[in-house]
């Protein structure tokens, strides 16, 4: 079967899972009924242990932080939730004047970055009504990454106990970096609305679901030097990594 052929599949089996009230794929996790709605947690506490697959194929460690669940990876799916295909773009032109959703893989470069450092996505395949995280996932409020830093001791030193440490992928080493929520967040860099993606190493930024106004929306990240969080709008055709957070 060709990897065309098995996505094809894999995003069906999504999709139909999903439509039942599924969760496709995840761990230590008991099946939902079909009459369960899709946010529904038949396992009552939450399970750090667990894992989760996207429709794509994709699978996702999780950590429990406070009362939140989080995807441990940036997201890297290729599909929204009802199978529908996401474009890669990789033309600056074309990826500028975007209106709908797309993706683009870290500095272009499928090899060196994808499966570590996940894809790219625009603010419009945020907000499509398709759904870009797996069933029973969304993409976080920009109140939920204000609950998570605020777990984490506040926006001046949330940054270090976010930073992945067992990698070489952060370029720069900053004392007091400890990853001690689990975390584990990783230098994707980012897009720019009129650039090619770029960064990889020294940025993570991901997006939340909220606008700020009719053409930016929130988003959050980590400096390459300091162990403090930036929160700040970001243009919507801007590319930046998204981590899910459990229903």
């Amino acid at each position: 079967m060709t990897k065309v052929a098995l996505l094809s599949v894999l995003l069906a089996i999504g999709m139909s899972a999903c439509d039942r009230g599924v969760t496709v794929l995840v761990a230590g996790v008991p099946t939902r009924a079909a009459d369960e709605p899709c946010g529904a947690d038949p396992s009552g506490p939450r399970d750090t242990s667990m894992t989760v697959t996207d429709v794509g194929g994709n699978v996702y460690h999780t950590v429990t932080i406070g009362n939140q669940v989080w995807m441990v990876e940036n997201l890297r799916v290729a599909g929204y939730r009802d199978g529908t295909p996401i474009p890669r773009v990789s033309d600056t032109g074309q990826w500028s004047v975007l209106t709908t959703g797309a993706y683009c893989l870290p500095e272009h470069d499928p090899s060196a970055h994808e499966d570590s450092y996940g894809l790219l996505y625009n603010f419009h395949a945020i907000r499509d009504s398709r759904g870009l995280c797996p069933c029973g996932w969304h993409v976080p409020t920009a109140e939920e990454w204000r609950t998570l830093i605020a777990q984490l001791g506040g926006a001046e030193v949330a940054g270090g106990r976010m930073k992945d440490t067992s990698s070489d992928l952060w370029r720069i080493s900053v004392p007091g970096t400890t990853n001690e929520s689990g975390f584990s967040a990783i230098p994707a860099g980012g897009r720019g609305r009129l650039g090619s993606a770029a960064e990889v190493g020294y940025y993570a930024t991901w997006w939340s679901s909220t606008p700020s106004d009719s053409d930016y929306a929130w988003h959050w990240g980590l400096y390459p030097d300091k162990n403090s969080v930036r929160f700040n709008p970001g243009h919507r055709s801007s590319g930046f990594s998204v981590r899910c957070v459990r229903d």
